[in-house]
């Protein structure tokens, strides 16, 4: 459990860096409230709110860029090394490559 827990947390990290670099250089943003879709029925839907953006923004792709970065780091953990691999990292780049995949693919699927 505290695997899951710690690999989803790590899929925050660049969302959480970048809140904080520009807390530090001191950048004004609005209050974004948490959309309220107002479902009365069971059968609402909340998919054709308008306040819901559509468009991917440039930190989902990023997200997807980590994935994949992570993704070949734990490839090349079979590749590299003299006796068959160096695997030390792997955990840590498994955890990542996990983190930044479910982020970036509930980016992805919430937006349609």
């Amino acid at each position: 459990m505290f695997f899951t827990f710690f690999s989803i947390a790590m899929g925050f990290s660049l969302h959480n860096s970048i809140a904080v670099i520009e807390g530090h250089l001191g950048k004004r943003s609005e209050f974004v409230r948490t959309p309220k879709f107002n479902l009365a029925a069971v059968g609402g839907n909340w998919k054709t709110n308008k306040y819901l953006k559509k468009k991917i923004s440039r930190n989902v792709i990023l997200e997807g860029i980590l994935m994949l970065y992570f993704g070949f780091g734990m490839y090349s953990a079979f590749i590299v090394g003299d006796q068959g691999g160096d695997f030390g990292l792997f955990p840590f780049h498994l955890m990542l490559f996990i983190g930044f995949g479910f982020v970036f693919f509930r980016s992805i699927t919430d937006k349609q």
